[in-house]
């Protein structure tokens, strides 16, 4: 990478890690705006289920591509890219250093290895995927992959969730083998990167996902579908088909009741998780950062800015904290 590319902080990790809280703290100290990360928080009207920033969070620290879409309007990849880049290089422009935070590895992987495949998997195909790996699990879909992109597949471990369902998903929505879509569309980094994951014991993250449904349900997530329901937005459009929206439209449509709706949340909620964590062990270059149940958004932030790796990136750009 250049050392003339603008510099780009990334703070990410698995849903329901803590990264919101601890985002805030890092972009007060470092004197910078956040860049959302997040395919859900992008869409209008889709707040609760996405944990997207409340009006305090947003008061402290201004926050970009948040809201940006009405939920019928197409965003993906490509999208992401040229309006968080643009965004970056802005901040950069203006002495702040950009700090992008979210778990939506397909942008975050977008901008730091400038992927310009840029193919967002239908809504169609990622239902389908859905229900091939409920039907046949992990292994069922490797041998899939297998069978339509074995280029991959002698790429891809057996165990990774995250690129065997993105290869398939790729195939399934345009045709073409992941390999076909590189060739005809090479990547070019515009950032000079550097990825904190915020990390934890898996009994400690999944506590956490159960403990963040729940409030999630008691602060209004139900209500927040029926408003969304009579505003005409179904399961048609891309964000009703997230984590959790769409099963809990399907409880409101009458083909669930409140106790599987919950269950199939927490059950899809930590399937997710999952595959982030895949993603990020298999990411060269993550450096991760141990959080205990107990520590603050403060004490977290302090122990990133005293990694080696933190210190000569931001001291490299003359970055003051």
């Amino acid at each position: 990478m250049a050392s003339d590319a603008p510099p780009l902080l990334i703070l990410t990790g698995p849903t329901a890690s803590g990264k919101s809280e601890v985002s805030i703290a890092l972009a007060e100290r470092l004197g910078t705006q956040i860049i959302s990360a997040d395919s859900v928080q992008v869409y209008r009207h889709f707040n609760i289920g996405s944990a997207k920033p409340g009006a305090e969070h947003l008061k402290r620290v201004r926050h970009h591509l948040i809201d940006i879409r009405e939920p019928e309007e197409k965003f993906n990849v490509a999208n992401f890219q040229e309006t968080a880049g643009a965004v970056a290089r802005d901040l950069w422009k203006r002495g702040k250093v950009p700090l992008m935070v979210g778990g939506s590895s397909l942008y975050i992987k977008g901008v730091t290895e400038g992927l310009s495949l840029a193919v967002s998997v239908s809504g169609e195909v990622d239902v389908a995927l859905n229900r091939l790996y409920e039907k046949e699990g992990q292994e069922g879909m490797y041998e899939k992959m297998r069978e339509v992109d074995p280029a991959s597949a002698d790429r891809v471990h057996k165990n990774d969730t995250f690129r065997t369902r993105r290869a398939l998903g790729v195939y399934m929505t345009t045709g073409k083998t992941m390999s076909q879509i590189f060739a005809e569309n090479p990547g070019r980094p515009q950032f000079d990167s550097l990825i904190v994951s915020l990390d934890m014991p898996r009994e400690d993250l999944y506590r956490r996902i159960e403990e963040r449904t729940k409030k999630m349900l008691a602060s209004g997530w139900r209500e927040e579908i029926i408003k969304l329901e009579k505003m005409g937005y179904n399961s048609e459009v891309k964000p009703m088909r997230s984590v959790g929206y769409r099963i809990l439209y399907e409880e409101l449509i009458g083909e669930r009741d409140a106790e599987s709706s919950f269950h199939a949340i927490l059950k899809e909620t930590k399937a997710f998780a999952k595959r982030q964590l895949t993603w990020l062990r298999n990411e060269p270059g993550v450096l991760f950062e141990t959080i205990g149940p107990e520590d603050s958004a403060e004490k977290i932030t302090e122990s990133i800015l005293k990694h080696d790796e933190v210190i000569e990136f931001l001291t490299r750009r003359q970055i003051h904290y």
